[in-house]
């Protein structure tokens, strides 16, 4: 029992620490899906994601003379998505093409994930999974991208039909208001899954 509390006390503080560091990561990622909502609302999709791949630029520039990560959370990430997204903007002005297009979003992020899973061990996107998820438990980082892929594909196969049956109006509102409460639990179920078992504690370094 002594020995166990001590431990305890000791990972609530690292995890204190861990949680005040991300806070400036948090932040950017914050103020990039404000700054990219408004932007994209009022000039167009096209000319947020080109802002955005600027805003990130900047952060690179900054990030050497500051002593905050800021480049710790998913604005890289959000950036080239967006870039992505906005050349499918571009190249395809169908409405079935426009619904279509997170269809396509998810099969370049699934591949971005199995890439970080496979190649990287969960090197970018899974430890950013597990610094955000940190509530859910302790994520291996390999297995969250495993799990952040697997998520992205299963919320491709619901939506990808629903572009098809579903009308224009009847989309917008279900991409606007619907699909979240169906994508959160999903991502959150996979990210519960993704947590460390014992055997990891086994192999993975103090």
């Amino acid at each position: 029992m002594t020995e166990v509390e001590p431990n305890k006390a000791e990972r609530q503080r690292e995890i204190l620490a861990r949680q005040k560091a991300l806070r400036p990561s948090i932040i950017v990622d914050i103020s990039f899906g404000i700054l990219f909502f408004f932007i994209a609302r009022e000039f167009g999709l096209v000319t947020a994601a080109l802002t955005g791949a600027g805003a990130t630029a900047v952060l690179f520039m900054v990030q050497p003379f500051v002593k905050w990560d800021l480049l710790g959370g998913f604005a890289v990430f959000g950036a080239a998505m967006s870039l992505i997204s906005a050349g499918l903007a571009l190249g395809f002005q169908t409405d079935l093409a426009v619904k279509l297009k997170g269809t396509w979003m998810a099969i370049i992020g699934a591949g971005f994930s199995l890439f970080d899973a496979i190649v990287l061990n969960g090197g970018y996107l899974g430890k950013r999974m597990a610094m955000y998820m940190e509530g859910l438990g302790r994520l291996n980082p390999k297995r969250a991208s495993f799990a952040l892929a697997g998520a992205t594909l299963l919320l491709m196969g619901i939506d990808t039909p629903l572009a098809f049956i579903l009308t224009t109006d009847q989309w917008i509102w279900y991409n606007s208001v619907f699909d979240m409460f169906i994508a959160i639990p999903i991502i959150l179920g996979a990210m519960y899954l993704a947590r460390e078992r014992p055997d990891d504690q086994q192999t993975e370094p103090e």
